[in-house]
């Protein structure tokens, strides 16, 4: 991860309830991506790593309970922004709720 300020790679893409694949542009791999809640209530966003044959993949959003973690789930808080890394590249996204992230892949932090 890069101790730079956050540039985006790609286009912003609007995440909710449909697995959506967050791709770059310039033909680099993302070591961020920086994630908005468009809402005022936390959300939580899944992912998972592309296919080699590029297949659509769908990511399970579950909050983790007493005893059994959630995989590959990040909770974002109310209108809060996250930039993650070492998430795998050109990942495909999910969200708790619809139409409730955006999420930009690139390099750096905020």
């Amino acid at each position: 991860m890069y101790n730079s300020p956050f540039t985006p790679f790609g286009p912003t893409y609007l995440v909710g309830v449909s697995a959506v694949q967050v791709k770059t542009s310039n033909n680099g791999y993302p070591t961020s991506y920086r994630i908005v809640n468009l809402t005022s209530s936390l959300i939580r966003v899944a992912y998972q790593p592309q296919e080699p044959n590029d297949a659509t993949v769908t990511p399970v959003v579950t909050a983790p309970s007493a005893g059994v973690p959630s995989f590959n789930t990040l909770a974002i808080p109310a209108n809060g922004v996250s930039v993650i890394g070492g998430l795998p590249p050109n990942a495909w996204f999910i969200s708790s709720s619809a139409s409730s992230a955006e999420i930009t892949p690139g390099e750096g932090i905020m």
